[in-house]
């Protein structure tokens, strides 16, 4: 049973997406690759009879494409979820203006997230694994960057959490989730069968719940019991059910009842 809401914010934050997008597409002229820009949010002047045209392969053409890439795609994402919402619900969805109205707001939002430097723990690892070409603190650190990464979230890894600069965090990695305008840390503990680093993880989670960040929603702790273990199915149902946890704060519209309960088989619309 999949909470309705998810696609109504979805729908919300595509449709803004797509008005702060250039549109356009791209096609061949003479032979060459083009992008072309039918509409652009900085330049009114923009239209679909004066439209900006450039050969992929120049500087403009490079600076364009992958906006032009973006738009395609997010076009194509709300055309197909609004038709699997008409196809599932009776009622339409309702539209949820941006910024975000919350009842319990926290710090880790999504311009948290992209400000945030990457590997910013000050302690130097002595072994780093190096994966893809990138530098992880563990195993455990890798994999979870990994799973995210297939689960279609943007991510990063060891991102400071907190102001206080004797009890700062550094989750193992960390997720954003746009149309909700926040991020999500992830502690990884790999090795709750040995009793100091048990102890470690409950006093890092004293330190997460100081700041006002709850356990499951805003940091996630994926506690194995052995070090040579990963426990992905596990994994990913923590990383779901903490996108499930922040609709809560969000404050919906009035409309239809907020108990319906519904929708099956739209997971790639989730974030």
């Amino acid at each position: 049973m999949i909470d309705y809401r998810l696609y109504e914010l979805q729908i919300s934050y595509l449709t803004k997406r797509l008005a702060e997008l250039p549109h356009g597409g791209f096609g061949k002229h003479r032979g060459e690759a083009i992008v072309y820009i039918s509409f652009d949010p900085c330049d009114k002047s923009v239209d679909s009879n004066h439209r900006k045209v450039y050969k992929v392969n120049t500087r403009n053409g490079r600076l364009w494409s992958p906006l032009i890439s973006e738009y395609l795609n997010t076009k194509k994402r709300l055309q197909d979820l609004t038709y699997a919402w008409r196809s599932i619900f009776s009622f339409p969805p309702r539209i949820l203006r941006y910024p975000l109205q919350k009842s319990n707001p926290t710090f880790m939002t999504d311009e948290y997230f992209y400000k945030a430097k990457e590997n910013a723990n000050p302690i130097v690892c002595e072994n780093p694994i190096v994966y893809k070409g990138r530098e992880y603190r563990s195993k455990n650190e890798a994999i979870g960057y990994e799973i995210l990464q297939e689960m279609g979230l943007k991510c990063k890894v060891e991102i400071a959490v907190g102001d206080d600069p004797f009890d700062t965090l550094y989750p193992d990695v960390s997720f954003v989730i746009p149309s909700q305008q926040r991020c999500v840390g992830i502690e990884i503990n790999g090795a709750l069968d040995k009793e100091r680093y048990a102890a470690r993880s409950k006093t890092r989670q004293h330190s997460y719940l100081s700041y006002g960040l709850k356990i499951s929603k805003d940091i996630l702790f994926i506690d194995i019991a052995d070090s040579s273990q990963f426990y992905i199915d596990v994994f990913k149902t923590q990383v779901r059910t903490a996108i499930l946890a922040g609709l809560d704060d969000i404050i919906f519209p009035t409309g239809h009842d907020d108990n319906i309960m519904r929708g099956a088989g739209l997971e790639e619309y989730w974030i």
